[in-house]
């Protein structure tokens, strides 16, 4: 048998493009989302994200079969530089915030130019990842609940407005110290930032819902007691129904039957005093005419807001007072932007859908959207829109799996030929 010792040090250039790619979207999808290890590298991950970006699309383009092959690209970015800037400017920021901007916009522009066959690809790494840190995440959370002495040290970020013990897999907000059950957020700030991430992922995972990733992103969105997640959750279940469009009533009202006796049990369960009730049930109900959950914007902002409705600001937008601090939704965004930035947010997603073949994907890729942007508002945030973009521009389950087939053989060939 003849050992080729070439392959030992040889090193494909596709590999070295995907390495490259795969950790800028990594990165810009992480540190958009604020996970604690990341967050010194809050105002520097666009700029490392963008070189390892650049240098993928640099190796790319001397290859025979270039990744970055997509020509719609023009509108979607110019729209989205314009968007940045004028919130810049409106911001009255400095020169980091235009800096920021413009290296955001090579990342958005891989992302454009990217070969729309192989966004499923990007997914899927981006879950197993994620999957990975829940598999330890998890198992540790679960050891801090019976008990087991954890190593762990003090965070804090945002001038103490978080504070945390850091149990390094997880996060324990310290406002819940006492609580018997605390809620899961595993690496995240907030339980409604993995909520929403996990989520938006199992959206873009539609049809492999069995894989081990996903499993662990589904016990995850479910232990961390986000109200947002699981609105996000259940109209991605009904959507994927749609999307698919096979046997939609009958799964539909299996969904719906099981929904009703998960909500009937949390009333039944130790007499209505558990997690689920306390956490999700009783935050939707209607009290005086308002959603006693709706507290995405505090009392001295709605006072503010009213006002400012019937201001000449409403055009473009108020500067945003540092002491509402926590709030979020559509109401903070259009305070802070007017309804130029409206405008131009929606022109930017627009132009980021516009060439999508199949209609339903694209239409539930705007209905997260809407949704997203109504509760938190930071629709701009790439763990935010990757997640958007890929559903709109997504398939069938049966025809990712044979570009899934059809990619693999693509390697297999390459991986022969060299």
């Amino acid at each position: 048998m003849v050992i080729d010792i070439s392959k030992l040090y040889l090193i494909r250039k596709s590999d070295i493009v995907n390495c490259l790619f795969y950790a800028a979207v990594l990165l810009a999808f992480f540190g958009s989302m604020r996970v604690w290890f990341l967050l010194p590298l809050t105002s520097y991950y666009p700029v490392i994200a963008s070189f390892l970006a650049i240098g993928a699309v640099i190796i790319s383009n001397s290859m025979e079969k270039n990744l970055f092959t997509n020509k719609n690209f023009l509108f979607p970015i110019l729209s989205y530089l314009v968007l940045a800037l004028y919130q810049a400017i409106v911001n009255e920021s400095n020169i980091n915030a235009y800096i920021t901007a413009l290296f955001n916009t090579v990342i958005f522009y891989i992302i454009f130019t990217y070969n729309k066959t192989r966004l499923f690809r990007i997914s899927t790494v981006i879950s197993k990842t994620l999957g990975w840190i829940l598999l330890f995440s998890i198992s540790a959370f679960f050891l801090y609940l019976i008990g087991f002495p954890l190593p762990y040290s003090n965070l804090n970020y945002n001038e103490d407005f978080y504070s945390f013990s850091n149990y390094y897999f997880f996060l324990l907000d310290d406002r819940s110290l006492f609580a018997i059950i605390p809620r899961f957020q595993s690496i995240f700030l907030e339980p409604t930032y993995l909520g929403s991430t996990t989520a938006l992922l199992l959206q873009t995972q539609r049809g492999h819902w069995k894989k081990w990733y996903n499993v662990l992103m589904i016990i995850g969105l479910l232990i961390s007691f986000s109200l947002a997640g699981y609105a996000y959750f259940i109209a991605i279940i009904f959507l994927n129904l749609w999307t698919d469009g096979k046997k939609i009533v009958k799964k539909a009202l299996i969904c719906i039957a099981i929904i009703s006796m998960t909500v009937g049990g949390s009333f039944v369960y130790n007499n209505g005093d558990n997690l689920l009730h306390n956490l999700i049930i009783l935050r939707l109900e209607i009290d005086d005419g308002e959603l006693a959950g709706n507290n995405r914007v505090s009392e001295g902002f709605d006072a503010e807001y009213e006002g400012y409705l019937e201001s000449s600001d409403i055009i473009f937008g108020r500067d945003y007072d540092t002491r509402f601090f926590g709030d979020s939704g559509y109401k903070v965004y259009l305070f802070d932007y007017g309804i130029v930035g409206v405008i131009l947010l929606f022109i930017f997603y627009g132009s980021s859908f516009i060439n999508a073949s199949n209609r339903r994907t694209m239409i539930s890729a705007w209905i997260l959207f809407l949704l997203i942007w109504g509760v938190d508002g930071f629709v701009l945030w790439f763990g935010r829109f990757i997640p958007l973009y890929i559903t709109a521009y997504s398939t069938s389950s049966s025809e990712k799996e044979t570009e899934q087939k059809t990619e693999q053989e693509q390697i297999t060939s390459e991986k022969t030929i060299s």
